[in-house]
């Protein structure tokens, strides 16, 4: 059940906008096999059941005719194989402005790859009050904490965040639609309210050094190709919908 929903909204890391079916113009082209590391994901490719964002880089490769090899490894483990040059680029990777690029061992890819809609869920009637953050008990999910300006606790399970959320234990979860709606109807939870935080940009993530580089003007011209509104409504990119629990109509791409 858990497979099927990310299959129907593609979640970090996370989704976003495919491949087009179309050929593109000026083919990508790339000489070598092109190694891409990705997250360990809640699917399960040993039995031939991949994470819809694994599925969109295969089709990289066969839309441009590109022999992509993908490792899938930790998450952190997955950037650093890209760090290192064991991998010619990390996917996904979501790029916040509260970080200062300069500092990072790594160089994001020029093009931006989709976008994330990162959504504040509190109780009802009781905002998050962002001009005084220390006064509240903030949540998100592990390995985002960096992409806020205050502190923020790192927690494992969404839906075990938003029952904490509903009890009180926390004051407010901050995470991706793609991921947080799809658990707040399946949870039943009524009594939470959703609000915009930020619309993030994802990229991926290439070698210090490499934007510019022949990785990074392959990923432009694969992207160049991308025709969102041809793609399965899962595929596409999704403008952020202020929809709440109690309304008559909560949209298709979170009910499936």
């Amino acid at each position: 059940m858990k497979y099927l929903r990310l299959r129907a909204i593609a979640l970090s890391g996370l989704m976003g906008a495919l491949v087009s079916y179309q050929t593109l113009a000026e083919p990508a082209t790339f000489d070598a096999p092109l190694k891409v590391a990705m997250p360990i994901m809640d699917d399960d490719p040993d039995n031939g059941i991949e994470h819809p964002l694994v599925e969109y880089v295969r089709y990289w490769g066969e839309t441009n005719n590109l022999d992509i090899e993908i490792q899938r490894l930790p998450f952190k483990r997955s950037i650093r194989h890209a760090e290192s040059g064991l991998a010619d680029f990390h996917f996904p990777l979501l790029k916040s402005p509260e970080i200062d690029e300069r500092v990072l061992p790594f160089d994001y890819s020029t093009t931006r790859i989709t976008t994330v809609n990162f959504v504040t869920y509190t109780r009802d009637g009781e905002p998050l009050d962002l001009s005084r953050p220390e006064d509240f008990r903030i949540a998100t999910l592990a390995g985002h904490a960096k992409l806020f300006p205050f502190l923020v606790n790192e927690e494992h399970s969404i839906e075990g965040s938003l029952m904490k959320l509903k009890s009180g234990r926390i004051d407010a979860y901050i995470f991706a639609d793609s991921g947080g709606d799809p658990a707040l109807i399946e949870a039943g939870l009524t009594g939470i309210h959703r609000e915009l935080y930020r619309t993030y940009d994802v990229h991926a993530v290439l070698p210090k050094g490499g934007k510019g580089g022949e990785i990074d003007q392959l990923l432009t011209r694969i992207m160049a190709g991308i025709v969102p509104a041809e793609l399965p409504l899962a595929w596409q990119p999704q403008p952020y919908v202020d929809w709440q629990v109690h309304d008559d109509e909560i949209p298709r791409v979170v009910q499936k």
